[in-house]
């Protein structure tokens, strides 16, 4: 489990959703994008909520490790969530061409047999 320090709060979340929102926060400045995420957490008080993070260029968030024995919330879901957004920000895009009017699909040879680096 870690604390996640966020808007002048303090959450406990599980490694992996701490870990990954800092990160996915990172990736989205980066692209100048922002999202928000809905994460199950404990609150200060130990109460079960669910918190919603604005991850952008301008977000603060501090991930801090705790020491306890509370077993982590579910975040199974915005953890998948994040790792496609991530997935699709960070991948490459490929352009392709249109094709006639009727935009069928254009044949591009890709022989790159002799192509050296």
């Amino acid at each position: 489990m870690k604390h996640i320090m966020y808007a002048e709060k303090t959450l406990m979340i599980g490694d992996e959703a701490a870990d990954l929102a800092i990160e996915y926060a990172a990736v989205l400045a980066n692209h100048g994008k922002a999202d928000t995420v809905k994460l199950n957490a404990f609150d200060a008080d130990g109460d079960t909520v669910v918190a919603t993070l604005l991850l952008n260029s301008g977000t603060n968030i501090i991930a801090a490790t705790s020491h306890n024995s509370l077993e982590a919330p579910d975040n199974s879901e915005v953890i998948a969530y994040i790792r496609e957004k991530m997935l699709a920000l960070d991948s490459a895009r490929f352009a392709m061409p249109r094709g006639s009017t009727t935009e069928e699909a254009v044949d591009i040879d890709m022989d790159l047999d002799g192509f050296e680096r």
